[in-house]
């Protein structure tokens, strides 16, 4: 057995789909990055379709909405991760005034879709 065998046999890595929902105010690209930096989470995939972009430019509301996918490193229960996550995304540290990632109004895990990777 290789030694990367015997790593990626006791690492879990998990993948979900996800909806982001931001401000159109707001750089994506700094979203995207703030999302990126969170602990145990490996990649961030960006896959919102075309057709979205195009609802995106048209929406009066001032929000984006936008499909990704994120690869991480689960614990023995990858669901209380997605909590983690949407947590650390979404609320502040206490005392901050702003959000953790600035533009950022939602997340919405699509746990249907977890999966071992």
């Amino acid at each position: 057995m290789k030694l990367t065998d015997l790593i990626l046999e006791q690492l879990n890595i998990y993948s979900v789909d996800m909806v982001i929902v931001s401000s159109k105010d707001s750089n994506f690209t700094d979203i995207s990055n703030g999302i990126r930096g969170i602990r145990k989470i490996v990649t961030l995939k960006v896959t919102t379709p075309d057709n979205w972009e195009e609802y995106n430019k048209k929406r009066k509301d001032g929000k984006e909405v936008h499909k990704a996918a994120i690869k991480f490193l689960g614990s023995n229960n990858p669901k209380e991760d997605l909590v983690f996550f949407k947590n650390t995304m979404t609320k502040t540290n206490a005392g901050d005034p702003e959000k953790r990632i600035q533009g950022l109004i939602s997340v919405i895990f699509r746990p249907e879709t977890l999966r071992r990777v």
